[in-house]
């Protein structure tokens, strides 16, 4: 049996060839088995697919920014004038 991969996400290329497997008549559980990945992943791939037309990842949904660049530009200058000074004082 093969182990299943420790990648955190499939490449734009992997998705559309389960897309494709899917289509041509393959059971979820066979791609998954061929590709290497849970079956849950396959699932989410194919629900993508048929929900947005696309099997891609979305670029731009990881964590939202806590200080926007000129506040963090403000901090490293007071960080570089009060050297004294740790990140909670600079807070």
């Amino acid at each position: 049996m093969s182990t299943i991969s420790q990648r955190s996400h499939l490449t734009d290329s992997e998705a559309w060839r389960v897309v494709g497997r899917l289509e041509g008549g393959q059971t979820q559980a066979e791609v998954a088995q061929a590709i290497g990945v849970s079956q849950s992943v396959i699932s989410r791939i194919w629900s993508r697919f048929l929900e947005t037309g696309n099997a891609g990842r979305r670029p731009g949904h990881g964590r939202r920014r806590a200080t926007m660049p000129n506040e963090d530009r403000y901090l490293v200058l007071m960080a570089r004038r009060h050297r004294n000074m740790n990140a909670t004082l600079l807070q």
